[in-house]
This record gives structure tokens, C-alpha cells and sequence, in this order.
């Protein structure tokens, strides 16, 4: 499978899954009321003006270009303890608990965003990297390191959390992954026997069953993400308020989406059928000159709140295990 659609692989479920509910629910409620702008807005330079619109598109190789040096996820065993950081009105903000899953230990972390002015903003950040710390050191598994950006509406005095929850036992935490992972990395998976797999998954049970408590420390949960205004996320808002979501995967996804009848669109997908010939899916591969087209809007400059791309980073969540 190439690599962009294992990354589609990752993100499908909150890409697609989320258009008809948190999506909806944003685009219905950004029709109803404009959000404010909290500073003078003004069209970048490039962009062609006509009255009080500009025509932009979404473009996600841009975006992603303009936070390629800014978003950095720390290593396992690293030590971080990092200052909590506002980017452009937005601050991260994630919730933490230990809770029982089926009796095993499990630390939960629910990451969101929370604007810090009198006024909602629209802009786009990613579902949250979480980082997880034991005594300052990092535990947490690197899940959700590359940044997929996303189109959010915060409002005054409530969280808009995402659809980036995670969690994790102790098997699942870092310092002790690479003992889980050498299982199965001894295993031959082109000559193996069934016995051999079975053996391998008896071990890595038995392993699971050993460490699914996590181990005594303090706990520390942060959130973070680029937040990106202007431009881009002015014409996001546009095709959200269409009921176009899932932007940064739409070149693959394009089919579960608003779009998917546009007769642009019909070249460059295919129907997969199962072995009796019943449709299963349909898999597309848009060009991103074509998509780029397609996505192109009339936006209204009153969108647009200028702001350079900044990285948000949460207050520490703290949580104590005996």
C-alpha cells in the first residue's frame, strides 16, 4: 500500500465517520452566526481580490509546509517538562483519568481547544499529540505524531474537544514497548508455522498480562498542535459551512464526501467489488491540481484573522499512581 494511504488508513475513521456528526454540527453552526475577527483582517498579497471576497483553495502541501519546522514531538525516555504555550487566541487544553477497562489500568486522555478572547475562532490545528510523562520522563507511545490538520470553531468558556482521545495501560506505554514489539519481530511471518504464531501470541498475552498496570509515578498528560489562521482556514470554514469535511485526506476520501458526484471526481475513482462481484468500497486518487480546482471558493475577507502558524502546548494534566 503507497504511504499516503496508510496515513489515510490512520485518520479514515475521524476524517470520514466525523463528517456527519462533528462536522455537521460545526458547519450547521457556523452558517448560523460569522465569528469575529480579533484583529484587522487583510488578504495576503498573492491572493486575487474581487469586492470584499478573495479566491483561495485548500491546499494541505502548503499548510503542511508551513508548520514542518514547528510541530516536534519529543522521544521516548526524553526528559520533558515543557511551559504551556497560547497560540493565536487558542489555547490546548486536555483532560486526563485512571480508569478500569475490563480490569485492566488505563490512563485516558481527552484533548480539545479553548478560545482565549470574548469572541469564537475558526482555525485549523490537528486532533492533538499527546505526550504522556512518568516523572518527567516520556512514556507515551508516539500515536498521533504527524500533524493532520483539521477545521475547529472554539468558543468563550467551552472546550471543543476533539475526536483525538486516546489511552493506554502499561503494557502499551513506550518504556516497555520494545520488549512487546521483539516478540514478533523474531517471528519469520513468510515461513512461520501456525504454531510459531501461536506461540508468539501466547507470549506477547502473557507479556500484556505482566505490565497492564502502570507503574507507580506522576503522571503528566500535555496536548499539542499548530493553530493556523488566515487563509487557510478561512476557506476551511467556506467548505465546512458547504458540508465538506475531512480536508486533508479528501484526495483519497473524496468519495465519502460532498463531492463525491462532482463529474470532476468520477475519472479518478475506482469501485472495488468482493469476490462475488459486490461493491465494497470505492478508492480514488484525485491529482492535486485537479482537487486544488475543486476546492477553489469565492471567500468573504471578513474570514480571514491573520495570525503566523504557532505551536499550542497544554497545561500538564497531573495524575499520581501509588
Amino acid at each position: 500500500m503507497p504511504k499516503p494511504l496508510i496515513i489515510v488508513a490512520a485518520v479514515l475513521v475521524a476524517c470520514v465517520s466525523a463528517a456527519a456528526g462533528w462536522f455537521g454540527v460545526k458547519a450547521w453552526r457556523d452558517s448560523q452566526t460569522v465569528a469575529a475577527p480579533v484583529s484587522t483582517p487583510s488578504p495576503s498579497a498573492s491572493a486575487t481580490t474581487e469586492g470584499d471576497t478573495v479566491s483561495l483553495t485548500f491546499d494541505v502541501g502548503a499548510i503542511n509546509f508551513s508548520v514542518a519546522d514547528l510541530h516536534s514531538v519529543p522521544q521516548c525516555g526524553e526528559t520533558y517538562s515543557p511551559e504551556s504555550h497560547i497560540a493565536n487566541g487558542i489555547e490546548a487544553r486536555v483532560d486526563g483519568a485512571i480508569m478500569l477497562d475490563e480490569g485492566v489500568e488505563t490512563l485516558e486522555a481527552n484533548p480539545g481547544f479553548r478560545v482565549t478572547g470574548d469572541e469564537a475562532l475558526a482555525f485549523l490545528a490537528g486532533e492533538g499529540t499527546v505526550v504522556v510523562t512518568r516523572d518527567d520522563v516520556v512514556v507515551s507511545p508516539d500515536w498521533g505524531a504527524e500533524f493532520v490538520p483539521e477545521y475547529y470553531v472554539a468558543e468563550p468558556n467551552n472546550t471543543t474537544y476533539t475526536q483525538g482521545k486516546v489511552s493506554m495501560n502499561g503494557a502499551e506505554l513506550c518504556d516497555v514497548a520494545d520488549e512487546l514489539s521483539a516478540i514478533w519481530d523474531d517471528l519469520d511471518w513468510a515461513t512461520a508455522t501456525e504454531a510459531e504464531i501461536a506461540a508468539a501470541q501466547e507470549k506477547a498475552a502473557a507479556f500484556r498480562e505482566a505490565h497492564k498496570d502502570l507503574p507507580a509515578g506522576e503522571y503528566k498528560i500535555y496536548m499539542l498542535s499548530p493553530v493556523i489562521l488566515g487563509e487557510p482556514a478561512a476557506i476551511a470554514r467556506v467548505l465546512s459551512e458547504e458540508g465538506i469535511s475531512g480536508l486533508a485526506t479528501l484526495q483519497y476520501t473524496i468519495a465519502y464526501s460532498a463531492l463525491a458526484d462532482n463529474p470532476e471526481v468520477t475519472p479518478y475513482c475506482e469501485n472495488l467489488t468482493d469476490a462475488e462481484g459486490n461493491p465494497t468500497e470505492v478508492q480514488c486518487d484525485v491529482p492535486v491540481n485537479v482537487l486544488l480546482e475543486l476546492l477553489r471558493r469565492d471567500v468573504p475577507v471578513s474570514y480571514i484573522v491573520e495570525g503566523d502558524p504557532d505551536e499550542a502546548v497544554s497545561d500538564a494534566y497531573s495524575l499520581t499512581v501509588d
